[in-house]
């Protein structure tokens, strides 16, 4: 077993005072005798997954109030939402109204189906790929639930349906944390971060994010393995799951005119539209209405609870921006951000690391859309991570955006129900907006030279994400 590169690994007690006080209460610092790496079964990576697995239980927990069912005296079963019980014990996700709601407890292709409200026919609302897996876990829900049926247990088809369904992602998840841990490389501790994050309680299991999550990991695993081809394929992948993956590929054209390498991100571009293009035309040519559905909800829909936009309305009396208004403004200001991140990347004296600029992409765009669902938190954690591995910031971070959630179900119950304030709400919100900005400073003066990069100094000042260098000792 060759271990030349072991004395390499940083531990995080070396310079965080929270993992110094982890790893004391947990037995204290490590001795100067102690066989690093040398462990046959408690690896690194092993620890961090069983961390993993316990945060992913955590999360399944969270959302258990909303999986009771109730026998009718017909007999059948149905979920059980009595008193306001998605909101009261914070547990609301989408995945289990949404088997009914969209039409996925009949079969058939999501996208084939429709309801009416009002005046108004409607489709499924999440682009193809994520409505593939849906459909293809709602199958598999139908094919096995006559055996749950057959105990006597109280399980409704959505609570089953959500069961496989976060089984699924946590084997996705698990699978993430283990790409995670090579991207960290010397600092490999630093996935603790991900696997025992706060946000992973309250929305591993919100809605279906984690597969976009993974495929822009694994993209960016693909990418420090001189593969920009399949990372072209799995952005397009994740793009055709959820949108935000599609903003890798800026990190990637920063680096590629800063290096003035344009073949391997041209690559990535070209294998990464394709790839989308083979997923989403038989559905844009067979249901092109219902393929529309997510661009026109996102086109016709206001400002989200938590946006900055939803702020300004409830402590001003500035009058809502028009819907139209308010997409020109927030896809402008997101602009005017990307473009200020491009410049400093091209200007920085040294070259900036791929999760320092995909970091600001992503906060950039939460910060400015319209829209920032609370799970949305999840797509910046191992960016923020891989970014900016200061463990007290960003638990804290992770611990204030976590009590969003909570907050947020408590003051949607509404004040007949005993509902909290709008001002407590958004002093949460509040202050997850400082600290999110505090972080963006410090990714930026880490990219200029001003605060000390650990990830760089850790490797040697090389970028552990970045494109292998075809020409070694090349500045």
């Amino acid at each position: 077993m060759q271990t030349s590169h072991l004395p390499e690994r940083i531990s995080p007690a070396a310079t965080e005072p929270v993992a110094a006080g982890v790893i004391s209460f947990l037995g204290g610092p490590v001795g100067r005798f102690a066989a690093v790496g040398r462990q046959r079964w408690w690896t690194p990576l092993r620890v961090i997954v069983s961390v993993a697995l316990v945060f992913l239980s955590f999360g399944f927990l969270s959302k258990a109030r909303c999986l009771e069912g109730t026998r009718g005296e017909d007999g059948l079963i149905s979920l059980d939402w009595s008193g306001n019980r998605h909101y009261v014990a914070a547990c609301y996700n989408d995945i289990t109204p949404l088997y009914a709601g969209r039409g996925l407890d009949r079969g058939g292709f999501p996208y084939a189906f429709s309801w009416v409200e009002g005046d108004l026919t409607r489709y499924l609302e999440y682009p193809v790929l994520a409505g593939v897996f849906q459909w293809f876990m709602a199958g598999l829900s139908r094919l096995t639930y006559p055996l749950v049926e057959l105990t006597p247990l109280i399980i409704p088809a959505a609570s089953w349906y959500f069961a496989l369904t976060a089984l699924a992602m946590s084997g996705m998840w698990v699978f993430t944390i283990r790409l995670v841990a090579e991207l960290a490389g010397n600092r490999i501790w630093d996935t603790v971060l991900v696997a025992a994050s706060p946000l992973v309680i309250v929305h591993a299991f919100t809605n279906w994010d984690i597969p976009s999550v993974m495929f822009v990991v694994g993209a960016l695993h693909a990418v420090s393995r001189g593969r920009p081809g399949l990372a072209g394929v799995l952005i397009g992948l994740g793009t055709a799951f959820k949108l935000w993956p599609l903003y890798l590929l800026g990190a990637y054209l920063v680096l590629a005119v800063r290096d003035r390498r344009p073949v391997p991100f041209l690559t990535m571009l070209v294998t990464s539209a394709l790839t989308w293009l083979a997923v989403n035309v038989p559905v844009m040519v067979m249901y092109p209405v219902a393929w529309s559905e997510f661009l026109r909800l996102n086109s016709e829909r206001g400002f989200e609870w938590t946006t900055i936009y939803a702020i300004i309305s409830r402590n001003t009396f500035l009058p809502d921006l028009p819907v139209p208004v308010l997409n020109t403004v927030s896809f402008a200001l997101f602009a005017a951000a990307c473009l200020a991140i491009a410049v400093l990347g091209l200007r920085a004296s040294r070259r900036p690391r791929v999760a320092e600029l995909f970091f600001l992409i992503i906060v950039a765009f939460l910060l400015f859309n319209k829209v920032w669902s609370p799970q949305y938190s999840l797509w910046l954690i191992v960016p923020a991570v891989l970014a900016l591995p200061r463990w007290r910031l960003l638990l804290t971070w992770m611990f204030v955006d976590a009590l969003v959630w909570p907050i947020l179900m408590w003051h949607m119950l509404g004040t007949d129900d005993n509902g909290i304030p709008a001002e407590l709400l958004d002093a949460v919100l509040i202050a997850r907006l400082v600290i999110l900005v505090t972080m963006t400073v410090l990714v930026v003066r880490q990219m200029l030279g001003h605060e000390v990069d650990e990830v760089a100094a850790a490797h040697q000042g090389r970028d552990p994400l970045a494109l292998p260098d075809p020409a070694p000792g090349r500045p």
